[in-house]
């Protein structure tokens, strides 16, 4: 345990010095935790080594307090959620751990927060208590993601929102306490809600949130993260993500303070006719829930996998300008592939951004699903701002698949586990029998054999 430490110590090094203190932000989403059989992620998944800034995801606004308030006392408290979460830090002394405000869920539908910003004493003592909040449960800092200032709410939210936060950061800055936010990157939602120029100013960064352009509140199948203008886009469309970097930028938010934020997760969709599966095809509502994330019109990288798997027909974009989509049956479904992963982070550092962030870690392929190793997804975002490849697909780990759907193909075949490298299966007298290396080694699909960590790059 003592060397992966190191090793991990030692790739965060390399992350956070040689290539220019780059931020790598990454969620954490507490709901994950209900999630079925292999699809469950609990802060116990967590590695402290993974990340420069972990973000926790919710806790809420009270609609009488106005106060800053826990979201689920079960897995937050009771289970530990947030006390193991803030000691990752006693592995890792690099790490910043922080706490989100708000999110779609608290903050879409209803005035709340608008409520708040509008009136002075409201936000008094929701500055005090927030502080009180963060320090009571050893956070670094706050990320305010309120969507959005003024939808629903008033035009003055724009700068009420500047003065709520002026008044955290002068509250947080005699602990070093960092104060975030996290705004939709479109142009027309930022003219509306942000001041760009005061935001500059008064926080640490801001996770600029990518995704989510297009889904099935649409009636339309389309990419809902393109990074460059297709010829299928309207000419006055402001939902292009290169170009709405260009406009945050233009309005004088400082390249490093933009965290460029990438989803590990995809939109979907339930065709209308099963012979229109393009871009733009008629669509009648999102499509079915994944096996895992149990939403509709929604899909975790991993299921992608494993829909993949299973037939799907994936149409690769040859101009680079957008991620992949496919489709099976009724189902059309876009994401980020790899590539376009590696494409976006490359992006980002050439325009001289902060870092990248994430939305989540729950839904990279934490299993091994995809034959990519364990956390593909971030394990790419670390490697391109490294200058290093990605991972890429591993014939030899074929046999990978979920526990409980495993059988016995061929006396004596071997499995290797998808979540733990010291595990593996054999079959065995037409039964699946769970093995173990001894201490400090590894299975190694390619040699069938438990082995050294270094000869296991998934596993290193």
């Amino acid at each position: 345990m003592k060397i992966v430490a190191i090793l991990a110590f030692s790739l965060l090094v390399v992350l956070t010095n040689a290539q220019g203190n780059y931020k790598k932000v990454c969620y954490f989403a507490n709901w994950a935790y209900y999630r079925n059989t292999t699809g469950q992620y609990g802060v116990d998944k967590l590695d402290a080594f993974e990340c420069t800034h972990l973000i926790y995801g919710f806790a809420v606004l009270n609609n009488v307090t106005y106060e800053m308030t826990v979201y689920d006392p079960w897995v937050d408290i009771s289970l530990g959620g947030y006390q193991k979460f803030t000691a990752l830090k006693a592995q890792n002394p690099y790490l910043k751990t922080l706490i989100a405000l708000g999110g779609w869920n608290d903050s879409a539908f209803s005035t709340q927060y608008s409520e708040l910003v509008s009136d002075p004493v409201k936000m008094a003592n929701f500055v005090s208590k927030a502080l009180a909040f963060v320090r009571q449960y050893n956070f670094d800092g706050l990320d305010f993601d309120w969507e959005y200032p003024g939808d629903p709410g008033k035009p003055e939210d724009k700068q009420n929102f500047i003065t709520l936060l002026t008044m955290l950061r002068d509250a947080f800055k005699p602990y070093n306490l960092l104060l975030t936010m996290a705004p939709s990157c479109s142009i027309v939602r930022a003219e509306v809600s942000y001041d760009i120029p005061a935001l500059a100013e008064v926080v640490d960064f801001v996770n600029f949130m990518g995704y989510d352009i297009h889904g099935a509140w649409e009636t339309q199948t389309d990419h809902h993260a393109p990074l460059y203008r297709r010829s299928i886009d309207d000419t006055v469309s402001d939902q292009i993500v290169a170009e709405s970097v260009d406009f945050w930028l233009s309005q004088g938010m400082p390249a490093e303070k933009l965290i460029f934020g990438v989803p590990s997760y995809g939109r979907s969709y339930t065709l209308a006719d099963v012979s229109q599966t393009g871009l733009l095809a008629p669509a009648i509502d999102a499509g079915p829930p994944g096996p895992y994330t149990g939403l509709k019109g929604f899909y975790s990288f991993y299921e992608i996998c494993l829909m993949e798997q299973s037939g799907m027909t994936v149409v690769t974009d040859p101009t680079g300008k957008m991620g992949a989509y496919g489709y099976k049956g009724t189902t059309w479904v876009s994401w980020d592939e790899i590539d376009m992963l590696v494409k976006k982070v490359q992006y980002a550092m050439d325009k001289g951004l902060g870092g990248i962030m994430f939305w989540e870690l729950s839904l990279d392929d934490f299993n091994g699903y995809c034959n990519l190793g364990p956390r593909p997804f971030s394990k790419t975002i670390t490697a391109t701002l490294e200058g290093r490849p990605p991972p890429t697909s591993n014939p030899s780990a074929s046999t990978t698949a979920p526990p409980g759907s495993l059988t016995c193909t061929s006396e004596g075949a071997y499995y290797a586990d998808p979540a733990d490298c010291n595990k593996y299966y054999r079959c065995v007298n037409g039964k699946i029998v769970t093995m173990y290396c001894q201490p400090g080694l590894v299975f190694n699909p390619t040699i069938n054999q438990c082995d050294w960590p270094y000869n296991v790059p998934s596993c290193a």
